[in-house]
């Protein structure tokens, strides 16, 4: 293995780390560790943290040394950020240990459902891999980000795909229309493990539809309010009546279908057009002003 900074001088790289909407989230079992198994629509989104990594010291077998520095103070900067122990999880892996400053600048708002924290740590996998040249393929760090969290693997694969399992099946989505989306984040957090405890709670058998909106959507059904669906909204909606208002203003205000993104609390529109995402963000920015209101376009595929 040929390790980059092994030379004296510091390994250091820049990157941009992206966002993603789950526009349709199904819970269709659960394994018997609990775990739930899901059938979802990822698609990556043009909102992007930056990522800067410099790493010196790199020897085998010696410890592993983190900084982390952030401009928004709700992201942690201890062993609990999943960029952290991304780049822990990845010297672990292979025998060794270095001194590492990652210096993360965010756009991205945490406990949004964008997936920013898993996002943030598959850039620092794919970035580490990269300037130390480790030689790990995608595949490989993969596994490596799947322990870290159920969204990491399909940020390595960075392409609309249908995610099922636990995150760990990934299929990238061979056609799917151009779309263009407003996407409102309100100025509060919904924490992931509390929504599928609450999901548990409340719905304690898995009885999900054949074939689910995910597969009809992978299939080429053009996406539309019956399609964008997510099972999670049942508990979380109640709890959070903020984010239901929004999804019922973003209908009203000209989006044809709206849906909860991930566990919340983002909530995106499918807009008919282009002018129309920028008329509807329009009328929510003045509505929700301490919250992120993001134009985005989906590219075409196939």
């Amino acid at each position: 293995m040929t390790i980059a900074a092994n030379s004296g001088e510091p390994a250091r790289g820049r990157w941009r780390s992206q966002a993603k909407v789950n526009i349709c989230l199904r819970v269709v079992g659960r394994r018997a560790d609990g775990y739930h198994l899901l059938d979802s629509i990822f698609l990556p989104i043009d909102l992007y943290d930056d990522v800067r990594i410099e790493v010196h010291d790199i020897r085998a077998g010696a410890q592993t040394r983190i900084d982390l520095r952030t401009n928004d103070p709700a992201v942690p900067t201890d062993e609990t950020n999943l960029a952290v122990r991304a780049a822990r999880a990845l010297f672990e892996a292979r025998g060794i240990g270095a001194t590492v400053s990652i210096d993360l600048h965010k756009r991205i708002p945490a406990g949004a459902g964008l997936g920013g924290g898993s996002g943030n740590a598959a850039t620092v996998l794919r970035g580490l891999n990269d300037i130390l040249k480790l030689g790990l393929t995608t595949v490989e760090l993969q596994q490596v980000g799947l322990q870290l969290g159920a969204d990491v693997p399909f940020f390595l694969a960075g392409a609309p795909a249908r995610v099922r399992g636990v995150g760990e099946v990934i299929e990238p989505l061979g056609h799917w229309p151009a779309m263009s989306l407003a996407i409102v984040v309100p100025p509060i957090q919904v924490a992931t493990p509390w929504a599928f405890d609450r999901y548990r709670e409340a719905v304690p058998v898995c009885t999900p539809p054949a074939p689910s909106e995910a597969e009809r959507l992978a299939e080429g059904a053009p996406p539309d309010a019956g399609l964008l669906v997510n099972d999670l909204e049942q508990v979380i909606l109640p709890a959070f009546p903020e984010i239901a208002t929004l999804k019922s203003r973003l209908r009203e205000v000209g989006a044809t279908a709206a849906v909860m993104s991930g566990s919340g609390a983002a909530v995106v529109g499918l807009a008919p057009s282009a002018t129309a995402a920028e008329t509807i963000a329009a009328v929510l920015r003045s509505e929700v002003p301490r919250g992120l209101v993001h134009v985005a376009a989906i590219p075409g595929v196939g």
